[in-house]
């Protein structure tokens, strides 16, 4: 009987491992966007701690990946960024930047 119960328990647990994985990604996928990065959280003394990139699109807030905190630098610059985007609990757009470039230059 327990050996039953466990093998329920266990197929249970990998059917919503299943599922988790696959909503993850319905939500999220790789693109590319161009807009203008903004500066929208700073810290005590007023330096940049997060961007987002404002596209004819909308706005992708910048998730703090490396490549992501090079952006800190590049306010007010257009780029085309490559990336991956998800949503957070709020329904906004995070970009995870995988590379990016600066246009213009």
């Amino acid at each position: 009987m327990k050996k039953k119960l466990l093998s329920a328990l266990v197929f249970v647990l990998l059917i919503m491992f299943v599922i988790s994985v696959t909503a993850f990604t319905a939500y999220a996928e790789k693109i590319t966007i161009v807009g203008t990065v903004i500066a929208i959280a700073f810290d005590d003394n007023d330096k940049v701690v997060a961007v987002t990139i404002d596209t004819a699109e909308g706005y992708y807030d910048v998730s703090d990946n490396s490549i992501g905190k090079e952006l800190l630098e590049l306010l007010d610059k257009n780029i085309t960024a490559t990336g991956i985007v998800g949503e957070d609990k709020d329904g906004n757009r995070i970009i995870t930047i995988e590379t990016y470039k600066i246009l213009g230059e």
